[in-house]
């Protein structure tokens, strides 16, 4: 990241971003978060996979030749499991994706209008809002295995929830993760002066990106905590 960014910083000062170069960077962009879009394509089918044809799974022998993995597909969640109510962390992380979205979208308006004050505020919420939302999860893993929920005794089945469910969620808090460290870059980049309402892509693909990390959040709370939770 840092040898990417620092590239593109340098070719912006030095002039090398014509109309056609940015258009090529706008493409790129798009690109890499439609690449970003398929990682979790597979990890939402596979969730779907487990959770929609569980009984069908464990009621055919020929799918699973161990008899430990036909009673694992014999509910979802598996036997055993207690499962994070949606109404508490994850409700507190949902809220805070959704505001950081808005002020990332203030800190974008009021940078395209030169209120350059009013973006460097909404910018240093939308950070905050990012680590908030990190340490809220990282306090949320470490009560998942603190006390035990996916993997006890109680429930010896519960390495296909427990893996899908630490993938599609880390795999998602390492985008936060990453974003809230883009945007912290931009932040930097502002104070410094670096962005003007005509020329500030580096801002808008970090919007772009966090805009989808705020997207997938939304997926994820719905189906992995609250319809399958």
């Amino acid at each position: 990241m840092f040898g990417w960014w620092s590239d593109v910083i340098k070719e912006s000062k030095a002039g090398d971003h014509t109309p056609v170069v940015s258009i090529g960077l706008r493409y790129g962009m798009i690109l890499f978060i439609a690449s970003e879009v398929m990682f979790f394509a597979a990890f939402f089918w596979m969730f779907f996979d487990m959770a929609l044809f569980a009984e069908s799974r464990a009621l055919t022998p020929e799918i699973g030749t161990w008899a430990d993995t036909a009673k694992a597909w014999s509910t979802w969640p598996p036997a055993g499991v207690e499962v994070l109510s949606p109404w508490q962390l994850p409700l507190l992380n949902t809220v805070t994706l959704l505001l950081s979205g808005c002020t990332v979208t203030w800190a974008h308006h009021a940078l395209q209008v030169g209120d350059r004050k009013g973006a460097k505020i909404a910018l240093i919420i939308t950070v905050v809002l990012g680590v908030l939302f990190t340490c809220v999860q990282a306090y949320e893993y470490h009560h998942i295995i603190h006390e035990h929920l996916f993997f006890n005794e109680e429930a010896l089945n519960s390495g296909l929830y427990g893996s899908v469910f630490f993938l599609a969620t880390g795999f998602h808090g390492f985008h936060v993760l990453v974003g809230t460290i883009f945007l912290t870059v931009c932040l930097i980049r502002l104070l410094r002066g670096d962005f003007t309402p005509e020329k500030h892509f580096g801002f808008e693909a970090a919007a772009w990106y966090w805009h989808f990390v705020d997207v997938v959040w939304l997926f994820l709370f719905a189906f992995v905590y609250v319809v399958f939770g």
